[in-house]
């Protein structure tokens, strides 16, 4: 039987190119809201810690709740840090920031990253994407270069759910007509793409860098 491995995105084969807080802090003082870039670091994170998971119970469109749930990020964030923008400035800085993460020049590959799904691609694996991402996925992964390795890319968003839920690794085998025994998921969170993974009964390997890289994995998967 077809092995195939089920990839986590940010974190796992790209990250930013530049830390969070530059770009907010750039982008808020285009604005008029000059604040220190640490600042904007703390509001950020404290951003994520209150800020509830997507809600997909409605019959909204996946990438209308995904996109919306940045839209509380980026407006949590802002409290966060005691600024006031009006409705008008929000939704431009809003905007600019959204389209910013769309593009691939804001993230960076992991210097092995290409290498690797080259190296497994060769190998006859089958390559897949699940990731708690949205359509941008899609042009970030053709723009840095690799969206030609994976035969196909499942996002929180197609799926109607966000890990740890198993929903998008249970749509994941599905599309590769696989069962659990053949395929594994390989992320940087053991909470998230760990509890998914466990959820839906496959093997997973958690990255911890620099030590556990995916060259780690790679050789961990071929002696599975």
């Amino acid at each position: 039987m077809k092995r195939w491995i089920a990839f986590d995105a940010a974190g796992t084969l790209f990250e930013p190119a530049e830390p969070v807080e530059n770009i907010y802090a750039d982008c808020f003082s285009n604005f008029g809201f000059s604040l220190p870039k640490e600042k904007w670091k703390t509001a950020f994170k404290r951003a994520f810690e209150i800020t509830s998971d997507p809600d997909y119970s409605g019959n909204i469109a996946g990438e209308t709740v995904e996109k919306n749930w940045w839209r509380d990020i980026v407006h949590n964030s802002t409290e966060a840090t005691g600024i006031r923008p009006d409705p008008d400035t929000m939704a431009a800085a809003f905007e600019e920031l959204f389209d910013h993460y769309a593009a691939g020049s804001a993230w960076k590959l992991f210097p092995e990253t290409a290498a690797i799904l080259t190296s497994l691609k060769s190998e006859s694996i089958g390559l897949a994407v699940t990731s708690n991402f949205d359509m941008r996925l899609h042009r970030v992964l053709t723009e840095l270069g690799i969206s030609s390795h994976f035969d196909f890319v499942l996002t929180s968003a197609d799926a109607g759910a966000r890990k740890p839920s198993p929903l998008i690794l249970n749509k994941f085998m599905e599309q590769a007509e696989t069962a659990t025994e053949d395929c594994c998921m390989v992320g940087d969170s053991l909470f998230t793409d760990g509890g998914a993974a466990k959820a839906a009964g496959i093997g997973f390997y958690c990255l911890d860098r620099p030590s556990r890289t995916l060259d780690e994995f790679a050789r961990w998967f071929r002696n599975r």
